[in-house]
C-alpha cells in the first residue's frame, strides 16, 4: 500500500526511558568494574612477596597507562553525550531529519537522494558482517557536491522505541517521493514490507 503524497503523515521518535538508563548503567559499570580490576590485579602484584621489586615496577606503569586511556575515553564519552542534544528524530515529507528543540539539526531528505550507477540497486542494506545490519542509501552532500553512501541511523543520547517504524515510514517515503529509485528486495524482506 502506497500513501499518496498529500496523505503521507510525519513520524517522529519515541523514547525508551528504561533501555537508555539500562543501557548507560551497564556501559558505566563496564568501566567500573574493569578500572577496579586493573586496580586490584596492580596492587596484588605490587604487593606480592614473591614477585621481585624490579618486575614490579612493569606492571604499575603498564596499569597507569591503561588507567590513564581508560579514564580518558570515558570523560571523552561523557562530554560528546553532553555535546548531543538531539531530542527527536523525524521522518516526514521531506525527508529523515535529527531535531534539537524543535529546529532540524541533520537531515537527509528525499530529494538529495540519487541513483548509484555502479550498484543493482540505489536503497539496500548494509552486509552485516562486521557491524549491525543498517539501511543504505546513496545521497548527495552539496557542500562537495559528491555523492555518498549514508546509512540510515538514530544519532541520538537515547533509545528510541518506534526506531525500525521510523525506518519503515522513510522507506514508504522513499517509495512515494521518489519511485525513481531502485529499493533491494531484501530491504522489504527485512523490514517485513513485501506487501507495500
Amino acid at each position: 500500500m502506497v500513501f499518496p503524497e498529500n496523505e503521507f503523515q510525519a513520524k517522529q521518535s519515541e523514547r525508551a526511558e528504561k533501555a537508555t538508563f539500562f543501557s548507560k548503567l551497564v556501559g558505566y559499570l563496564l568501566y567500573a568494574i574493569t578500572a577496579l580490576g586493573i586496580i586490584a590485579l596492580t596492587v596484588t602484584i605490587l604487593f606480592s612477596n614473591k614477585t621481585d621489586t624490579s618486575l614490579k615496577i612493569l606492571p604499575a606503569i603498564f596499569a597507569t597507562c591503561l588507567l590513564f586511556f581508560l579514564f580518558r575515553t570515558f570523560f571523552k564519552q561523557l562530554a560528546q553525550a553532553k555535546e548531543n542534544k538531539i531530542t527527536a528524530v523525524l521522518v516526514d515529507q521531506q525527508g529523515f531529519h535529527h531535531v534539537e528543540d524543535f529546529k532540524t539539526v541533520k537531515s537527509i531528505t528525499f530529494d538529495a537522494l540519487r541513483p548509484n550507477p555502479g550498484k543493482k540497486y540505489d536503497v539496500d542494506l548494509s552486509d552485516g558482517d562486521d557491524v549491525s545490519i543498517e539501511l543504505l542509501v546513496y545521497h548527495r552532500i552539496d557542500v562537495a557536491n559528491e555523492i555518498v553512501c549514508k546509512a540510515i541511523t538514530f544519532e541520538t543520547p537515547f533509545s528510541i522505541k518506534n526506531g525500525e517504524e521510523l525506518k519503515k515510514h522513510f522507506i514508504k517515503g522513499i517509495m512515494v517521493f521518489r519511485p525513481d529509485l531502485r529499493i533491494a528486495p531484501r530491504v522489504l524482506d527485512f523490514f517485513d514490507m513485501k506487501d507495500q
